[in-house]
This record gives structure tokens, C-alpha cells and sequence, in this order.
């Protein structure tokens, strides 16, 4: 299997029963279907507040199916894909009750890519492949010496750096004559000393390690004239003391809408919704943009929409950030909602919010399947802008 960001579509899979929350499974009995591309397929049976995965090629019986592609799967689940955009990009796809499958959202705890650990080999190679990069010239003038390391077990190796005219070069033999040459029995103690794990002294009165040639040439000069190994496993975050000055800042800015949007605000302020019809393709743009995003064509054409339409999609936030404008965070739950307004199709949807009382009363719609009916309910006093609309409720 392909691997995207490190990991595998199968490890997704594999990490299901370990990151199942039973609290998010009460009174749940279904199964669910996972159609990737090229990669396989696998059903997801919940009942009594247990689970299983499995890989099959039957995903007969299922309350919904998703469908997308490795890359995309993967991304979804470790955040590197956002969710909705591929949703809406079509890159993902629900076929059968799109509900009941959003009740996944709460069966797992999010994935976390497994940090990986590097081998003694790995550390070797990193260490003398970064050498030449911190050798520090101007400590070296007038220097002519060579460092051999003559490392032993299975992940051992042999090393020379030479340095001479402030120049350094390296070799993965011993040659010559080094100035001074580094031997350790076992590979993997040269790594934790060059880590700090354990120090010089220790290893050498062990007799895991000896010393021959200008011992002091190593011990005096050697970190002169080098930078220090970072280990690439380490973080490299710093602590530091954090310094909050909690403020809002405002700038006297203006900004033009423009003809087309300036047209959908005024028109809010009319309760009406306007959108764009692309000459080209025909899809409604809501809110309206001067250029068609599929066809990339100038759209001229105005035309009212809704204002009542059918939730095609909704998220139920949980938590919540500042909102950039004004820095408030939002109450939650709440419900973000994808609008189909009437006179609109496919996924010509336009976002906005449901009631809050009214979240768990909502259906989306899917394929011919059509999602609840909801209305705008208006601000009294209207200003033209987004929020002239308070939020949607169901149009009942």
C-alpha cells in the first residue's frame, strides 16, 4: 500500500479498535462501508456499544458507504485534507444515509501519526551526513588533522573527516594515518554518547570504547571546530515564558465590494438572496463572484435564488475559535449548514448557520434524497452584510 504523509490507508484501519469511544456508540446498531481506491475495502460493524473492522469485498448491508481516494482518506484523518472541501471537491462521497454516517464523527478519537523512532544506523548516518555542514571553517586555520571513528556491531561502520586549508572532506573508510582515531565495540554506544545519554568516562573505564593517536586533539578541538549534533527526534521548541496582552485591534479601513458582491449585500438588505449564472457551465454561484470558479469566465448574469431552501450538509462544532473580527468565540454546539436554496442544484450550496435549539432535528440530503427545509430568519435592521441573516430555522 501507497503511504501518504508516513502512513498507510491500512493503518487507519488498524488503529479503529484502540481509538473507539463506546460513550459515542449508545443505542447505535449499523454498519458502515469505506470504498478506497486501489487500496481495498472495509466494513465497520457498531452494536452494543462495540465495534469491529474488517477488510472484505462485500459491503453489502450497509447503512452508508464513503468513497474517496488513499490520498485523500489519509489526509482527512490526520488533518492534512480538510473534510469539507473534499466533500464539496467531490473527492469524497456518502452513498446511502449520509445522517447516520456523520455519527462516525463521534465512534473515534482523532488519529495521531505515530512518531517514528530512528534506528542506531539511521542516527549514524545523519551524524557523519551533516559533518561537512557543521564544520566551522574560521576555527581551523592553519589546522592539518584527520578523526578517524572505527565503530563495530551490526550498524557499525568506519569514518574519516579530514581537515586541511579550512577545508573538510569526509570518507566511510579509515585512511592513512589519522591524527587521532575513535574505536567503540558497539556502534549504538557511540550514538547514545553523541546523544548525552551516557558520557565518556562511563564507556571508556567499561572498556567499550578506546583512544588512540592525539586523544586531546579530539577532546580540545573537536567541538571548536564543530556545531553540535541536534538530534532530529528531539524537539526544538524552546520554553519560554508566555506573555498574553489580550486586545482588540481595530484599523479605520474601507474596503469596495465590488459591483457583483455589493449587489448580493444590497440585496440582503431587501431580504432578497441574489447569485450568478455562469454562461459557460450554468452553475449558480451563491454568494456570486465575478469569475466562474470551474470555468474561469467573466459571470454577468444576476439572478435571485431561495430565499428558503434544503440542508445538504451540516457540522456540529464542538469547539470553537476566536472569531478574527472581533475575537469572540462562537457558543457551542452549533450548527454550520450547507444550503441548497431553491432555484439552485447539485452543490451550489451557500454556508451559513441552523437555530441552535434545531440541530439535532436536521437531515441532509443526498443524491435524489432531500435534506429538511429551512428559511432565513432576518436581523431588523439591516445593514447589508452576511449577518442581516441571523441564521436558518426549519421552514415549517
Amino acid at each position: 500500500m501507497a503511504e501518504y504523509w508516513g502512513v498507510k490507508v491500512e493503518d487507519i484501519f488498524n488503529s479503529m479498535q484502540e481509538r473507539f469511544r463506546p460513550e459515542g456508540a449508545k443505542d447505535l446498531d449499523t454498519v458502515f462501508g469505506y470504498d478506497i481506491k486501489d487500496e481495498g475495502k472495509w466494513k465497520l460493524t457498531v452494536k452494543n456499544n462495540e465495534m469491529k473492522i474488517e477488510k472484505t469485498d462485500d459491503l453489502s448491508g450497509s447503512a452508508a458507504i464513503m468513497q474517496a481516494d488513499g490520498e485523500t482518506f489519509v489526509g482527512v484523518n490526520t488533518g492534512n485534507v480538510d473534510a469539507t472541501n473534499a466533500f464539496m471537491g467531490g473527492k469524497v462521497k456518502v452513498e446511502g444515509d449520509m445522517a447516520a454516517f456523520g455519527k462516525t464523527g463521534k465512534l473515534f478519537r482523532k488519529f495521531v501519526i505515530a512518531k517514528k523512532e530512528m534506528t542506531t544506523k539511521d542516527y549514524l548516518a545523519d551524524m557523519f551526513a551533516t559533518v561537512v555542514a557543521r564544520f566551522k571553517d574560521d576555527e581551523a586555520e592553519g589546522l592539518d588533522a584527520s578523526f578517524a571513528f572505527d565503530l563495530g556491531g551490526p550498524d557499525g561502520g568506519k569514518w574519516t573527516v579530514f581537515i586541511k586549508d579550512k577545508v573538510c572532506t569526509l570518507t566511510t573508510t579509515i585512511e592513512g594515518k589519522p591524527t587521532v582515531t575513535l574505536e567503540f565495540n558497539d556502534a549504538k554506544d557511540y550514538v547514545d554518547f553523541i546523544l548525552g545519554k551516557i558520557d565518556s568516562q562511563s564507556i571508556l573505564a567499561a572498556g567499550k570504547a578506546s583512544a588512540k593517536g592525539d586523544l586531546n586533539m579530539m577532546a580540545s578541538k573537536w567541538p571548536v571546530l564543530f556545531e553540535k549534533y541536534k538530534d532530529p527526534m528531539a524537539s526544538n521548541v524552546p520554553q519560554q515564558e508566555l506573555i498574553v496582552l489580550k486586545k482588540i485591534i481595530s484599523l479605520n479601513e474601507k474596503f469596495s465590494t465590488g459591483p457583483v458582491m455589493g449587489k448580493f449585500l444590497k440585496g440582503l438588505k431587501e431580504k432578497k438572496i441574489y447569485a450568478n449564472k455562469c454562461p459557460t457551465c450554468g452553475r449558480m454561484q451563491v454568494p456570486p463572484r465575478e469569475v466562474c470558479a470551474d470555468c474561469r469566465v467573466r459571470v454577468n448574469e444576476i439572478k435571485e435564488v431561495g430565499p428558503k431552501g434544503e440542508v445538504r450538509y451540516m457540522d456540529i462544532v464542538y469547539y470553537a475559535m476566536p472569531d478574527p473580527l472581533t475575537g469572540q468565540v462562537r457558543e457551542t454546539p452549533y450548527g454550520s449548514i450547507n444550503i441548497l436554496l431553491d432555484g439552485c442544484k447539485a452543490n451550489e450550496t451557500m454556508p451559513h448557520f441552523i437555530r441552535k435549539d434545531q440541530i439535532e432535528k436536521i437531515q441532509m440530503g443526498w443524491n435524489e434524497k432531500k435534506g429538511t427545509r429551512v428559511r432565513p430568519v432576518w436581523e431588523e435592521n439591516r445593514i447589508g452584510d452576511i449577518w442581516d441573516i441571523k441564521y436558518f430555522e426549519i421552514d415549517e
